[in-house]
């Protein structure tokens, strides 16, 4: 018998959601890791080399990714921080947190502390009063004022940014650091900022002597190191997800700053005041203190790494088995059909709320018509064919089809609607007929409760089983007087044919549909080119079930993206946002990105991408996208840039580049796929001229 199915995982096969309902998240453990640059750079190599791909292998039955996250591998020289160079990347290490706490299914930030803070970064914006006090100071220099007004120009009233949400109000009014040093040469701008930082923190220090308390504490926000940040940020998502590692040495050195101490006792104080035994650990290092850098060539640093790897391996595991084992969207035994068929729909039901939230639909005859059709049949309880729209691509296919989805559950009264979508060719599963198939069959076993179960017992892969198997199924629906169910499926001609399909690749498809079932189609190719068989094209070829359009009387516009003129087109279009990625991101760096997602067919997830394209021989190297690769930091860069809008972003740009990269547009792809390289593209390096321009779904 099969085992009972959770209530909330029935609304959702049968197509009855809200905003609110929860639908399985990825399965990934991403991992934030937050330490000092230099102090933590064997450790941090450790994690990336050993730790990861030994948890990695722990859970590759379990179909479980894991990813950690260091942001200062491959950005230079140890003593400099990438904060350093590029005060504005703090922003995106925080929205990084973020992200890992939002997705990941265990573990999301994990904090190495041992004998410092760090040195605080550039502040992007100043209060205008602290900025005004600055200057006011009697110890400060013409010189000093000088460099201030240099580097610092006056914003509009400002919106709270990630690293200043707790320090301003909404209206204060802001000094913000000018961005002109990017144009400075890098060792320059290193000099030049630790310079004005320096400054920052001499003059601020002295502020805080006669301050109020509000003022008190705005100050000690703009003082914060990026490690306090990251941390501070991570304990305000949640403290079971967090693992803490604190590194002591048995000898302790003298001269350290009382300050910066009394700052360091506080983080690890809230660290372990509001994390479990379970997530934190003290770790010792046995030597001198004369020896602040860890070396690997020592007998006691080596000793010491060894326990690292072990004691971290081991707490991240346990960690790991503890917020996996209930968590519902981890494939199990008993309910493994089920699970396996709602990860499916799942996955389709998302990229409809995606679409759904991007692309807008102004006008259209199409939902309008194809309803007095439909419901003439359906109260007449007459036989009918599948409906079918057609249109090229960007032509809105998939907006109309997204819009009736959600619109056909108001066409009736009283009566149940059960809904199933998919997008062909957007996963495995939709990739090809008989698959695509078998699954649809599963899900309208489960939604309708079909007494043999969700796999019969004499099932078969051949076609014609599984054709009839469908067909089965719709008859019994047929006796079922208060339900309907609607099939849609999006990019019908994506569908791949199997050499054993019999006939046609698309017989399967009914000619003839009991009174409440309907199939809704879009397709890009005309139907009559479609794989039917004779007597399929004679019944489809209907006014009343084909909505082309391209015809004046279909004509649906959506709305267009902020810098597209009336007169740019899809493909147009698509070539200008080509044409800008190279620009904003170098000409080699997106052709290292379009080849492989190009070949992938649907789509690489961010780990995968960063394994392709990230060096790891250097660490302390200098990774630079000009040369065609990334790091943690530059990657996430591109997120951020991306999501802003610093161009004119595609019609259906994702918040999430990881989303963005792993649930790819078949449209753009197909499209971008097919299109020739331009000229200017003549000259890339390394890059075959025919299929580099299929700069993708980066769009």
């Amino acid at each position: 018998m099969a085992a009972p199915i959770d209530e909330s995982v029935l609304n959702a096969l049968r197509g009855v959601t809200t905003a609110q309902t929860r639908l399985p998240k990825p399965l990934l453990i991403k991992i934030y890791v937050s330490s000092l640059k230099q102090e933590f750079n064997q450790e941090r190599r450790m994690l990336l080399e050993l730790v990861g791909p030994e948890l990695q292998s722990l859970y590759d039955d379990r179909q479980i990714e894991l990813e950690i996250v260091d942001m200062h591998f491959g950005t230079g020289a140890l003593d400099v921080a990438l904060v350093e160079r590029d005060p504005y990347m703090l922003q995106d290490f925080l929205h990084e947190i973020d992200t890992c706490h939002a997705h990941s299914k265990s573990v999301f930030f994990l904090a190495l502390i041992g004998d410092g803070i760090g040195r605080p970064p550039l502040p992007t914006h100043i209060d205008e009063d602290i900025y005004d006090a600055l200057l006011a100071d009697r110890q400060t220099t013409a010189d000093d004022v000088a460099l201030f007004e240099r580097w610092y120009a006056s914003g509009l009233p400002h919106m709270a940014t990630d690293t200043q949400s707790e320090s301003q109000s909404q209206s204060q009014s802001q000094r913000v650091l000018k961005q002109d040093y990017r144009f400075l040469p890098p060792e320059a701008w290193l000099t030049e900022s630790r310079r004005l930082a320096m400054l920052l923190e001499k003059s601020l220090q002295r502020l805080l002597a006669n301050s109020n308390a509000d003022l008190m504490r705005r100050i000690q926000l703009l003082r914060r190191t990026q490690i306090e940040h990251e941390v501070q940020r991570a304990m305000s998502h949640s403290s079971e997800k967090i693992l803490a590692v604190f590194r002591e040495r048995a000898a302790q050195s003298s001269g350290r700053d009382v300050e910066a101490g009394e700052r360091l006792r506080k983080i690890k104080d809230e660290l372990t005041m509001n994390l479990s035994t379970d997530n934190h650990t003290t770790l010792v290092v046995p030597g001198s203190a004369s020896s602040e850098v860890i070396d690997p060539d020592n007998e006691d640093h080596e000793a010491y790494l060894s326990k690292f790897k072990n004691k971290v391996t081991d707490k991240l595991r346990l960690l790991i088995e503890a917020h996996i084992t209930n968590d519902p969207d981890v494939i199990k035994g008993r309910k493994k059909t089920v699970q396996e068929i709602f990860h499916e729909h799942a996955t389709h039901l998302r990229m409809l709320r995606e679409l759904t939230e991007n692309v807008i639909l102004l006008e259209s005859r199409v939902p309008q018509q194809l309803r007095q059709n439909l419901m003439a049949n359906f109260k007449n309880g007459s036989r009918h064919a599948p409906y079918f729209i057609r249109g090229a691509h960007g032509s809105g296919k998939s907006v109309l089809i997204s819009t009736l989805y959600g619109q056909v559950a108001g066409w009736f009264s009283s009566t149940r609607v059960h809904r199933v979508i998919r997008f062909a060719k957007a996963t495995p599963r939709s990739s090809y007929n008989l698959e695509l198939l078998r699954v649809i069959c599963q899900q309208i076993s489960i939604i309708f409760n079909i007494p043999e179960g969700y796999l019969p017992k004499d099932a078969s892969f051949d076609p014609l089983y599984i054709s009839n198997w469908f067909q089965n199924l719709l008859r019994r629906i047929e006796d079922m007087n208060n339900d309907v169910l609607f099939l849609f499926i999006d990019d019908l001609h994506l569908l791949n044919p199997l050499d054993c399909d019999i006939v046609a690749a698309l017989s399967w498809l009914p000619t003839s549909l009991p009174w409440n079932v309907q199939i809704i189609c879009s397709t890009t190719t005309p139907v009559e080119q479609l794989k039917f068989t004779p007597m399929q094209r004679d019944r489809f070829k209907s006014a009343e079930y084909q909505f082309d359009l391209n015809l004046e009387a279909n004509l649906t516009k959506l709305q267009r993206p902020p810098h597209c003129g009336d007169d740019v087109n899809f493909v147009a279009y698509m070539e200008q946002q080509f044409d800008e990625l190279e620009q904003h991101y170098g000409r080699q760096a997106v052709a290292s990105l379009a080849a492989y997602v190009t070949c992938s067919e649907y789509g690489l997830t961010e780990t995968e991408l960063l394994e392709l394209l990230m060096p790891t021989d250097d660490p302390e190297s200098q990774i630079e996208t000009q040369s065609g690769r990334f790091s943690f930091a530059s990657f996430k860069k591109i997120h951020s840039q991306m999501e802003v809008g610093s161009y004119s972003r595609p019609i259906s740009a994702d918040r999430q580049f990881r989303v963005l990269f792993k649930n790819q547009n078949r449209n753009f792809l197909k499209l971008a796929k097919s299109l020739r390289a331009s000229p200017s593209c003549q000259n890339v390096a390394g890059a075959d001229v025919t299929q580099w321009c299929a700069t993708v779904d980066i769009v």
